[in-house]
């Protein structure tokens, strides 16, 4: 049984700020790798125990260089590397196939502007002030098993603060989710240790593997055609997307885009958003 996980860093136990997520946080940022890694591997033990044999996982977070290496789980294989368009086109979602059984999300947070929600954004904080999908707002969560749905692979779980199991849920149903932390605020929550968060992530994992084995999961299908629409921060923002291939203006902060799958118009959104942040060289300038 082969297993793709999906890792974010806003949800693993104990973070709440920015200093744990960027290397400029110095130690802080390297403890935060650490408990990344932590969750990741309790949930491949987990998953291990009940017959997963093979373990892909693929970094979701800024520089997509934050699971330590040296210390992942035997089981697994980690996807590391920024997510340009050109080589990565779907973001945190990257070398998926569909000859995997099941997917499961770890770290993750919950959507832009989530009353209160813990780290709150939808994949490019300095940009995205809202993503739609067919006219229902997503985050991440819905976002990649949509992704996952189109290659007929269904999440099983999904691992982070309360908020974030709240939408889990509203999204996908049923699906198993690990709370690690309870939210108060954006960058506040009351926090379990490794010493509790690793074993109820090995206990979500197991579980959610044999509810899969059972067959209560289904692949999550936004049916197409499917069309994306991204609200931005700033005007200038949705003027420097506009000038991609395919993207259509239709509010002063508003630009959409379509595809015949959730793939094709994720991919040409996350093409959209990626272009907000091209720096011209220094001769055009």
């Amino acid at each position: 049984m082969r297993l793709y996980i999906v890792a974010d860093m806003e949800g693993a136990t104990g973070i709440t700020h920015r200093d744990q997520l960027l290397e400029d946080g110095g130690a802080r940022y390297w403890s935060g790798c650490r408990l990344l890694t932590g969750d990741i591997n309790a949930v491949i033990e987990g998953a291990v125990s009940e017959g997963v044999t093979e373990v892909l996982v693929s970094e979701g977070h800024a520089n997509m260089r934050n699971v330590l290496v040296e210390e992942l789980h035997p089981a697994a294989r980690v996807l590391r590397g920024p997510a340009r368009w050109d080589t990565k086109p779907l973001c945190q979602v990257g070398a998926l196939t569909a000859d995997f059984d099941l997917g499961m999300f770890v770290g993750f947070h919950s959507r832009a502007g989530t009353p209160k929600g813990l780290l709150c954004h939808t994949w490019a904080s300095a940009v995205v002030h809202k993503l739609t999908l067919n006219g229902r707002e997503v985050g991440e969560t819905a976002i990649n098993a949509a992704l996952l749905g189109d290659a007929g692979v269904p999440v099983a779980l999904v691992c982070g603060g309360d908020d974030l199991a709240r939408e889990a849920r509203a999204d996908l149903g049923d699906v198993e989710t690990a709370v690690l932390k309870d939210v108060h605020g954006f960058d506040l929550a009351s926090c379990w240790g490794p010493k509790h968060t690793g074993p109820l992530l090995r206990e979500a994992a197991a579980r959610a593997v044999r509810r899969h084995q059972q067959g209560d999961f289904t692949p999550f299908i936004v049916e197409g055609p499917v069309t994306a629409e991204i609200t931005v921060i700033k005007d200038a923002m949705a003027d420097r997307m506009a000038l991609g291939h395919g993207v259509e203006r239709v509010q002063r902060r508003k630009v959409r885009v379509h595809g015949e799958t959730a793939t094709e118009a994720l991919s040409a959104a996350w093409r959209a958003v990626q272009e907000v942040f091209h720096e011209p060289a220094g001769w055009l300038r």
